[in-house]
Parts: structure tokens; C-alpha cells; sequence
């Protein structure tokens, strides 16, 4: 029986900060038969530094600026792999990754969900993401996550399932991927959980680019409600209204949040006494995230009025 093949998808914007380390690692994997994916639509250098790999087995792909979601799914197109890896152009794989993975495959699993560690967890902001994180997964059927860093499927589901969200007036900026993977599951797929493969990531930890990632998964908030679930605008205000007050409510009660908090500094590397650190990330998140709700419902808005007008 010949070897499983695993196609590894790398959708990159604007990383050459992060992608030497991703790509390093990508290099170096021990299992014989995979190819990677770097579809890149960036305005730095990130794809000088991906060219430097190309006689490495990295092939770069310009997906010509359809979004994460349209790069994703050109990546799987054009996939050869029996099995699809899918990467945010910050996640490091282990060396013996998909060895690791390919045993569940070779059981009969469809998906394969894992879990992660942020690398730099020495900065608030990361480790607040990475304790957030740990706490989901430590009831993993419960949240009823599917989605991890390190998802991987077999291409053949991906394609039933309809692939990624894309076409949109506004590229979806986060939501898509969880969206996927629920499709992969309806169209039959068999997931797995092993949480016991690890996959190193870079969390945001400047407060710019945290705020800039909190807010953006605000937006995605608004566009998931307008263009998967096809609510009206006037449905999608009145629930950002419930929601806005739901959170201030809690943040001026200070309990929930502190209790929450509380709950998730047993993963921190500082225990117990990283506690109201981690609420002050907390209600920055909340505030950006509100913020991102709010802007992206006015941005969706007003396109749709331009384009009512012309």
C-alpha cells in the first residue's frame, strides 16, 4: 500500500516577521511523502523569504487577493495530498507531526484536531490567548470545538463539504474555519481529538496587534451573522444591542469576568497569581471585540447601500 500523502496549506499575509520560523520547521519533517503550500497575497517581504525556500520543497502560489478563506481554498485545489494540513503562517509543527497524525488517519478518522501552545507566553496578551485556549480544550466535547491550530482533513471531504466560505462582498476575517470544519462533519467526515500532539505557535503580544486581532474577530462576528447565517442587518444591530449590554453588564459586575479569569489561570505559567493580569487582557478583549462588532456591521452597511445606490 503506498504512503499516505499530506498536502500542508499555508495561507500567509503580510508575515515575514513569523514565516522563516514556520517555514524552517516545515522543512525538516520526518515522513517521506508531503508537499507545502504557501498561498501568499502580501505587500512586505514574506514572499522574497518563501522564495528562499523553494528548492526546499516549498512552492508559492498568488492567490491574486481573495482572502484568506479564496486562499485556503486554492491551496486545496491545487493540492495533490491524500490528507490537507492547514496552517496560520505563525503555528511550527513538531518534527514528527505527521507521523503523529497519520496514525489516526490510518484508523479511519476524516479530521484530526490537536492542540497548541503559544511559544511566547511570556507576553500577557499571548498567554492570555494560550490560557483561553487551554481552558476550551480541557472540556473539549463540552465547547464542542473542531477547529485547532494544526487541522488537518482528508482533501476528498474538503471538497464534498464545499470548501472554505469565500465569494463574499467582504472577505470573512475569522469564523470560516470552525464553519469548515462543522461542514466536514455533516458531510460524514469521522473526527478525532489527540491532544496530545502539540503543535508551537506565535500569539499576538504587542498591545496593537492584539487589539488588531480581538477586534477583527468582533467583525467576523458581523459578517458570519450576514453571510452564513443570512440574518437581516436590522436582526444582526438588535442582537449586537443584547450582546453590548449582556458584556458591559458583566464587565461592571466585575464577578463573571474575575471568575473567569480565575478559571483559566491554572494554565498559565505563573499560576494563580497571574489572575488579575489575565482579567485585564480580558476586558481589553471585550472592549475591542464589542468595537469590532459595532465597525464591521457599519461597514457591511454601508457597501450594501452603495451598491443599492449604483
Amino acid at each position: 500500500m503506498s504512503a499516505l500523502k499530506f498536502s500542508i496549506i499555508v495561507p500567509t499575509y503580510n508575515e515575514e516577521k513569523d514565516i522563516a520560523l514556520t517555514l524552517d520547521a516545515l522543512t525538516v519533517l520526518d515522513y517521506p511523502e508531503y508537499e507545502v503550500l504557501m498561498v501568499d497575497d502580501s505587500t512586505d517581504k514574506t514572499p522574497d523569504i518563501i522564495k528562499r525556500y523553494e528548492n526546499r520543497g516549498i512552492s508559492l502560489i498568488h492567490p491574486g487577493g481573495g482572502g484568506r478563506c479564496e486562499a485556503r481554498n486554492i491551496g486545496i485545489q491545487r493540492a495533490t495530498g491524500d490528507v490537507i494540513v492547514i496552517l496560520n503562517a505563525d503555528v511550527q509543527l513538531p518534527k514528527d507531526f505527521l507521523n503523529q497524525i497519520k496514525k489516526h488517519y490510518d484508523n479511519g478518522a476524516d479530521l484530526v484536531s490537536v492542540s497548541s501552545k503559544a511559544i511566547n507566553d511570556d507576553k500577557l496578551f499571548s498567554r492570555y490567548i494560550d490560557c483561553a485556549n487551554l481552558y476550551e480544550e480541557s472540556d473539549f466535547e463540552k465547547n464542542k470545538m473542531l477547529w485547532t491550530e494544526g487541522f488537518s482533513c482528508r482533501r476528498a471531504l474538503a471538497l464534498k463539504a464545499g470548501l472554505f466560505p469565500a465569494g463574499f462582498p467582504i472577505a470573512m476575517y475569522a469564523g470560516e474555519d470552525g464553519y469548515f470544519a462543522e461542514n466536514l462533519v455533516k458531510a460524514g467526515g469521522k473526527k478525532c481529538v489527540d491532544l496530545r500532539i502539540v503543535v508551537n505557535h506565535v500569539a499576538p503580544a504587542a498591545f496593537k496587534e492584539y487589539w488588531h486581532i480581538r477586534t477583527t474577530r468582533g467583525r467576523a462576528c458581523s459578517q458570519y451573522r450576514r453571510y452564513i447565517n443570512h440574518w437581516s442587518l436590522k436582526k444582526i444591530a438588535t442582537w449586537h444591542c443584547l450582546k453590548t449590554g449582556w458584556n458591559t453588564l458583566k464587565l461592571a459586575t466585575f464577578f463573571y469576568p474575575l471568575y473567569y479569569c480565575w478559571k483559566i489561570s491554572r494554565f498559565s505559567k505563573y499560576g494563580r497569581r497571574d489572575w488579575l493580569k489575565l482579567y485585564y487582557a480580558h476586558v481589553i478583549e471585550s472592549i475591542a471585540m464589542t468595537y469590532g462588532l459595532w465597525k464591521e456591521l457599519w461597514i457591511i452597511s454601508e457597501a450594501e447601500r452603495l451598491k443599492n445606490i449604483s
